[in-house]
């Protein structure tokens, strides 16, 4: 199995859950659907603290300590660029936690989600399709280790 298989399923699903709302977001007003919106944004939610702990604790540190010199630029460069995502998502989920604040602004919701949704579907793709490649070809004996 490859080093980022597992992160690989959980764009997959993070994928799916995003789907999920947006097309439940049409219909907001509601009031089952905002729940249901709620409930998929929380296990959104719960996905994305595991994967981005697991990238930005484990993945990214490995990848740095490469002497492969393209993996380690690479992690550098996404982790200063879209490290901040996880902060920017976990304040967009705190503000929908509730039935009621989607029901008070359902157009700030699909504002708001649109455009977290957007960079989160770039951060997945560009990671994928760029940085797992790079992971994944690291061998054993091209990272320092520290003591």
């Amino acid at each position: 199995m490859s080093r980022t298989a597992n992160l690989r399923r959980q764009h997959d699903a993070a994928v799916d859950l995003v789907g999920e709302i947006v097309r439940a977001s049409t219909t907001i007003e509601r009031h089952q659907h905002a729940y249901d919106i709620t409930v998929k944004l929380a296990k959104l939610t719960g996905l994305l603290r595991i994967h981005f702990v697991q990238e930005d604790k484990t993945l990214y540190p490995y990848m740095m300590a490469s002497t492969n010199g393209l993996a380690s630029d690479t992690a550098r460069a996404f982790s200063a660029e879209m490290g901040g995502l996880s902060q920017t998502f976990e304040h967009f989920a705190q503000r929908w936690t509730s039935s009621a604040a989607l029901l008070a602004d359902p157009e700030g919701f699909r504002r708001e989600s649109a455009v977290v949704f957007e960079a989160l579907g770039k951060r997945i793709v560009r990671e994928n399709e760029q940085l797992y490649p790079l992971a994944d070809a690291i061998r054993p004996d091209e990272v320092k280790r520290t003591a």
